[in-house]
This record gives structure tokens, C-alpha cells and sequence, in this order.
């Protein structure tokens, strides 16, 4: 299988550990992608020009979540009852948490007079928020190594990595107390994106 992958993209990240994880990791081909090059033969394989996209026996998978799906039924996983559900709602959170990231990252990149405060003060607060919620009622359930955790490991490692002056650690203790520990694992000092 093919996997178009950014350094930079948590959500690529994401699915690679999760392939990782399911021990697929042999199997996945990754494609160095640029999406905001417009490659016209990447926009062939994903139209919506985003990364992660995993082409597998003819079929292109868009999107993380539903990579995920994907590689979950490969792997023969329980996709049902309440522990499968609570690791999708917690994916959903990372996930909403990475969505405010990115967009600030990228509205960094605008024109300080184009900026929108009111988006940002919009995305700040729902990064707070989603932080505070895993804080109180996830991280103390993280056990082993997910699609849950390693959501929340890519999504707390991208507010290190392009937000850095975010310090959401403080507010957070027993995040970073449980990121400091899972930032060590070999996979993900082998997808650092700062090494990209």
C-alpha cells in the first residue's frame, strides 16, 4: 500500500504509527508529498490535494479517520462496543485539537494586517478547551499504544512542534506528564517532524 505522507502532517503521522502499531509497517510505502505544490498527478489520486491518502489494491482512503478505519479492518481489529468507541471519540477530539493548529499555523503565514483575531482567539479557545477535556477525562485512560494515544501523542507533539510558545503544559500537567513519556517512544522519535 501507498502511503502520501507530509513530515510536517499530524494526521500523516497518525496513520503511519497506527500502520506501525498494527504491524503494517513493512508494508506501507511512503510518498514524500507536498500537497500545496498541486502535483497534478497527486490531485489525480486525492482530488481534495490533502495528506494523508493511502492507495491500496486500486482504492484511494482520504482522510485520517477513515485511514484509520481502513487499516483497523486490515488488522482484523474489534471495531465495535464501547472501548472502540471511546478510542474514536478521543481521536475526534485530537483530531478537532489539530484542525485549530493547523489553521493557526497556517493563518500565521498570512499577512499580519490580513490576520483574522477573531478566527484565532476562536481557535485558541478551542484548543484550551479540547485540552482541558482530555485532561480531565481521557489521559487518565490512555493505556497502551492506540488509535487513541497515538492521536493524542501526534496532536500534542504538533502544538510543540508549531505552536511552541503555547506552553499548554502548565495548564495540563497530566498530558505532559504522559507525553513526556510516550515523545520517547522509538516510533515517534523516528517521525519527529522537526526532522523534516
Amino acid at each position: 500500500m501507498k502511503l502520501f505522507y507530509s513530515v510536517t502532517s499530524p494526521y500523516s503521522r497518525k496513520v503511519f504509527l497506527l500502520a506501525k502499531s498494527l504491524g503494517m509497517g513493512g508494508e506501507v510505502d511512503v510518498i514524500h508529498t507536498n500537497p500545496l505544490q498541486n502535483d497534478p498527478a497527486f490531485m489525480k489520486i486525492n482530488p481534495l490535494g490533502k495528506v494523508p491518502a493511502l492507495v491500496q489494491g486500486g482504492k484511494t482512503y482520504v482522510d485520517s479517520p477513515y485511514i484509520a478505519e481502513h487499516l483497523l479492518r486490515l488488522a482484523g481489529q474489534d471495531r465495535t462496543g464501547d472501548a472502540y468507541m471511546n478510542r474514536l471519540e478521543v481521536q475526534a477530539y485530537a483530531d478537532g485539537i489539530m484542525d485549530a493548529a493547523v489553521a493557526l499555523r497556517i493563518e500565521s503565514t498570512r499577512p499580519a494586517a490580513e490576520r483574522s483575531a477573531l478566527w484565532q482567539k476562536r481557535w485558541y479557545a478551542a484548543i484550551d478547551r479540547g485540552l482541558a477535556y482530555l485532561e480531565a477525562n481521557v489521559v487518565d485512560a490512555l493505556s497502551g499504544w492506540k488509535l487513541d494515544s497515538i492521536s493524542v501523542a501526534c496532536m500534542l507533539d504538533y502544538l510543540l512542534f508549531r505552536l511552541p510558545d503555547l506552553a499548554w503544559q502548565k495548564d495540563h500537567p497530566k498530558l505532559a506528564a504522559w507525553f513526556a513519556e510516550a515523545s520517547n517512544r522509538k516510533d515517534m522519535l523516528e517521525t519527529d517532524p522537526r526532522q523534516g
